[in-house]
């Protein structure tokens, strides 16, 4: 794949349970990447019921070169919008690569 495709910057956060003032036990999202080349691709979306009222959501896939330590359980910063990660999926052609299925709209925080 040509670098060139790689054409939008993002960040990856993870969330990490950390102490507040109080010495109680909060989580916050925290970077972990911050300079992170990609190729956006928004899939579909589609309208949901959560909580008895309607909800947007929107699937993308994020491809970037392969960062050792991306899981689930984080999301991505795009544009002022919120991604968490659903899946982290290898490129099996090109092990230089991962795709993060993502989905926004129904986001955790």
């Amino acid at each position: 794949m040509r670098a060139g495709k790689l054409r939008h910057l993002i960040e990856i956060q993870s969330l990490i349970p950390t102490r507040d003032a109080a010495g109680g036990v909060v989580k916050a999202w925290v970077p972990f990447a911050t300079t992170v080349w990609a190729d956006v691709s928004y899939l579909n979306g589609l309208e949901v019921v959560r909580a008895d009222a309607p909800a947007a959501m929107v699937r993308a896939s994020i491809l970037i070169r392969a960062l050792p330590g991306v899981v689930a359980s984080m999301r991505v910063l795009h544009d002022d919008k919120v991604f968490d990660i659903t899946a982290v999926l290898p490129d099996r052609t090109n092990r230089q690569f991962v795709y993060l299925a993502c989905e926004q709209g129904l986001n955790n925080g």
